[in-house]
């Protein structure tokens, strides 16, 4: 049974269909869930077990995601963000509907590949979305992302410059964002009450208390973001680790947006 029915249900749902959905399926496409607190700041984790359950909803194991679930207690709307091997990427936003501990969903989380040869590891539950917003797929490639590297490179050193000389990142954190291969994704409170969740082609840290994030459409990506607004970053490596950095926006500073 789900736990929590007063979800608010009603309204026309989006569908899943050909190029998302099969990334979506993917067992092992990086997928990120972003959520916001009760005061509205974001909080973005990877869940690679985010899979589609029908052509309107998606479902998820819930396992060592504290915040996260705390989150859905305090607020269902939901951001999602996919990134496939080749770089392509969507956003998504949905309504959080609740978690079951027993049932079909939780049985076809738990067969998963990601979690059915781990002896280890099970889903505590797995949760429901229904999804309400999917953006236009955007294609970035590999050499995009060399060029973005290239051309933001140069402007570190004056943002850098104007850094707070604070030590919030450890230096370990510092290093994983100098790193060309990873996947980045932002998330903040979006005008519609949904957190906005989307991925990025670079960001660098510009000291231990500033990170540096741009590519070509990262403009259009926070439009109307408001100076001082909370973000949430974070950062899947290929090791695989994940780390996740929370500031407020700065806005654009020499072409590229600014985390404090």
């Amino acid at each position: 049974m789900l736990e929590r029915p007063d979800a608010h249900s009603g309204g026309s749902c989006m569908k899943l269909e050909g190029e998302l959905r099969t990334a979506l399926a993917g067992e092992i496409t990086p997928k990120f869930l972003a959520t916001l607190d009760a005061e509205g700041r974001p909080n973005c984790v990877p869940v690679i077990s985010i899979t589609p359950y029908d052509d309107e909803h998606l479902v998820f194991g819930e396992f060592m995601m504290n915040k996260t679930r705390r989150n859905l207690a305090a607020c269902d709307t939901v951001g999602i963000a996919v990134v496939t091997e080749t770089l392509d990427m969507w956003s998504l936003k949905g309504t959080f509907l609740g978690f079951e501990t027993t049932g079909e969903r939780v049985e076809e989380i738990d067969r998963s590949p990601l979690l059915r040869y781990n002896a280890y590891t099970s889903a505590r539950a797995a949760g429901l979305i229904r999804v309400e917003v999917v953006s236009e797929k955007r294609v970035m490639g590999k050499l995009s992302v060399l060029g973005t590297f290239l051309r933001a490179w140069p402007k570190l050193r004056a943002i850098k410059r104007a850094a707070d000389a604070r030590a919030v990142m450890p230096a370990r954190v510092e290093e994983k964002f100098g790193r060309l291969s990873a996947v980045r994704v932002a998330a903040y409170r979006d005008g519609d009450g949904y957190p906005h969740a989307f991925g990025f082609m670079a960001g660098f840290a510009a000291g231990p208390s500033r990170l540096v994030l741009t590519d070509r459409a990262f403009g259009a990506q926070c439009d109307g973001l408001a100076v001082g607004a909370p973000m949430a970053v974070c950062i899947l490596t290929m090791d695989p680790i994940a780390y996740q950095v929370k500031g407020t926006y700065a806005g654009q500073c020499h072409g590229v947006g600014v985390l404090e």
